[in-house]
């Protein structure tokens, strides 16, 4: 098992820029797995907070690991109201899901390669139009 620690990610600015996603905390989720979370709770307001979660469920046919990223976007305030400035809120949440199902009889190195493939395809074009452009692949 790792110990939870700051997780230092770059973001995907032109000129990237490193942010810290500090550990939140490790527990057994009511499924039986353990989820840790991090924050990267530099804005100050907690809603806002980008979050990363991980699980992992054991169990004696397969491992799950799933991951989600998310990253809130808050309202932008324009304006004052009589000098009353409203709480913030959430807008929108741009989120990440990737699940691994691992079977009990995988290798080593059939984990090795999902990973990397994962990881790869992430980097690829495809994806990147998929994303960034929001282009569908034909």
């Amino acid at each position: 098992m790792s110990a939870q620690g700051t997780l230092a990610l770059a973001d995907g600015q032109a000129a990237p820029v490193t942010k810290n996603f500090t550990a939140n905390g490790s527990f057994v989720a009511p499924s039986g797995g353990q989820l840790a979370t991090w924050m990267d709770k530099s804005s100050g307001i907690a809603i806002g907070f980008p979050t990363i979660t991980l699980m992992v469920r054991q169990s004696i046919a397969k491992t799950d690991v799933d991951k989600r990223i998310q990253l809130p976007t808050l309202e932008t305030i324009s304006g004052s109201d009589g000098g009353y400035t409203p709480s913030p809120k959430v807008a929108y949440t741009v989120l990440s899901r990737e699940q691994f199902v691992l079977p009990a009889r995988s290798v080593l190195q059939n984990r090795k390669d999902i990973l990397a493939f994962s990881k790869n395809m992430n980097a690829d074009a495809v994806m990147q139009n998929a994303v960034w452009n929001l282009e569908p692949v034909w």
